[in-house]
């Protein structure tokens, strides 16, 4: 991409043009370049600077631009979602759940902030449950099933205002598969103890329903086609897996975690013998 061409899709991300949504910010570079650099000093908003900072790659630059902005106007819906948003990929860049926790926990309060500004907001929500799915991971088995819930009940909130929301699809397809994955004796102690509607309705099928419509409604974002790909994994269809897989390598960055998703695809082909030239992979992100 020629540098006019960068320039020009920065400036029109800053604007607020989003695929699907909001919560769906098309990134235009992985890397935090000059050009990125320079439009952060001609913007007037700093949530306009964030997104800029977020678009290139750089999500704790648009924490920090927002944190300033919201210790000066907490009742911000959009700086505080987006805070959220900058908050998880931060976390999930992190390696250990000690500090991934650190970026995770903020992110849930933020959301939480925003929805109380907004209660129906779609963004305020699908962050909320993206960020306590993403924390669940992370959490002590009561904990982890309270946060479940919170995820649960968030997706069905946002399809229940967007039938067709790519991302609620996504975090009740991770929901289901995360808790399919336990042992027999963990689900079974889980729903004894602890049950709740998020817990019940788990299976299988409905992982795989709600991954599926995922990618089929946002066909664009690496995650949905890395959580695909995944489940073929679990459910040992390797085909269907390195089908998604590849789809995952030939996708172009949405957020700044993708490039994180490519390598681990990556590796998982390598691993099955599925060794990637440097010309088969440059003809796949160009479309030759």
């Amino acid at each position: 991409m020629n540098a006019i061409r960068f320039r020009k899709l920065i400036i029109s991300n800053a604007l607020g043009r989003f695929v699907g949504n909001a919560a769906c910010f098309v990134l235009v570079s992985v890397f935090f370049t000059a050009g990125a650099s320079a439009q952060l000093t001609r913007l007037s908003t700093p949530i306009s600077r964030s997104d800029v900072a977020y678009s290139a790659g750089n999500p704790l630059l648009s924490y920090e631009i927002l944190h300033e902005y919201i210790e000066g106007d907490s009742a911000s819906y959009d700086a505080l979602w987006r805070s959220a948003r900058a908050a998880v990929q931060v976390g999930m860049e992190r390696q250990g759940s000690r500090e991934q926790n650190q970026w995770l926990d903020p992110a849930i309060r933020l959301s939480e902030l925003a929805i109380t500004l907004r209660p129906d907001g779609i963004e305020g929500l699908y962050w909320r449950g993206f960020a306590a799915g993403r924390r669940a991971m992370n959490a002590s088995a009561s904990y982890a099933v309270a946060l479940a819930q919170i995820v649960h009940q968030d997706a069905h909130d946002i399809l229940a205002s967007d039938s067709l929301h790519g991302g609620a699809h996504n975090m009740l397809g991770k929901l289901n598969y995360e808790v399919m994955s336990l042992s027999w004796f963990e689900r079974t102690i889980a729903k004894m103890f602890m049950g709740n509607k998020a817990l019940d309705d788990t299976s299988w099928q409905n992982a795989e329903y709600h991954l599926a419509k995922a990618v089929d409604i946002w066909p664009d974002l690496i995650l949905f086609h890395f959580d695909m790909g995944q489940l073929h994994r679990k459910r040992g269809r390797r085909e269907e897996a390195i089908a998604s897989f590849r789809q995952v390598l030939s996708l172009g960055a949405v957020h700044p975690i993708d490039i994180k998703l490519q390598d681990q695809a990556r590796e998982i082909l390598n691993d099955w013998g599925m060794v990637l030239r440097k010309s088969f992979m440059s003809s796949m992100t160009t479309g030759q």
